[in-house]
């Protein structure tokens, strides 16, 4: 990460899943989400670094790793 790139060869370009709930309960509420993790990649304080020949700031790190949740499905008994 200290030359600033990053190599796009982990995880998956396509992700399916398909997941049940072992403790569902039709009479109980519930909620569910997806997080979503994406591959590490340059700080911007990292990037700066390299394109203007620059120390990088030490007390922040080279790489960050974003991440994704989606909206809650919500579950309501009737």
């Amino acid at each position: 990460m200290q030359e600033a790139s990053y190599d796009n060869s982990i995880g998956s370009p396509f992700l399916q899943a398909f997941w049940s709930d072992p403790e569902f309960s039709p009479e109980e509420p519930a909620f569910y989400y997806i997080r979503v993790l994406e591959i590490p990649t340059p700080r911007w304080t990292t990037i700066d670094a390299k394109v203007f020949g620059v120390k990088r700031p030490e007390d922040v790190p080279a790489s960050i790793q974003e991440r994704a949740y989606t909206s809650p499905v919500w579950y309501n008994p009737r």
